[in-house]
């Protein structure tokens, strides 16, 4: 995958594929984050929210078609449960309600969000491999 893996990319392969790489780089940030105690996305079990994104991003870099509703329904299940896992972390604390979502969360949020808009925009591009 170099340079020439992303000249050939239309701009919803390129979302797509992007969104996919940040959203494993999310995990290695702090999903839960309290200040005095943060998780991570590993720790918060959030490998489990990529599963749904591997079909459109090995599509993508396969040069494939993504088909439309899979890929829409996949991302965005991703997003809708990405932002309730985030509501999942309102804590109390000391009579006030605190959100606990830590910024890998978040960028997990946008990336399934790029992602989806990825799925939207893309027209798989010819490749020499995928036409052998």
């Amino acid at each position: 995958m170099g340079m020439n893996f992303f000249t050939k990319q239309d701009m919803g392969g390129k979302l797509i594929v992007a969104g996919g790489l940040l959203a494993v780089l999310s995990l290695f940030m702090p999903w839960a984050d309290l200040g005095f105690v943060s998780a991570s996305g590993f720790q918060q079990d959030g490998y489990l929210f990529l599963l749904p994104l591997i079909y459109p991003f090995y599509k993508a870099v396969r040069f494939q078609a993504v088909n439309k509703i899979a890929g829409y329904v996949l991302t965005g299940l991703t997003l809708v449960a990405g932002i309730g896992f985030a509501m999942t972390k309102q804590v109390d604390m000391m009579g006030t309600a605190v959100n606990g979502a830590g910024s890998g969360l978040y960028l997990f949020i946008i990336t399934a969000a790029v992602m989806l808009f990825g799925v939207f925009k893309y027209q798989p591009a010819i490749s020499d491999d995928a036409s052998a």
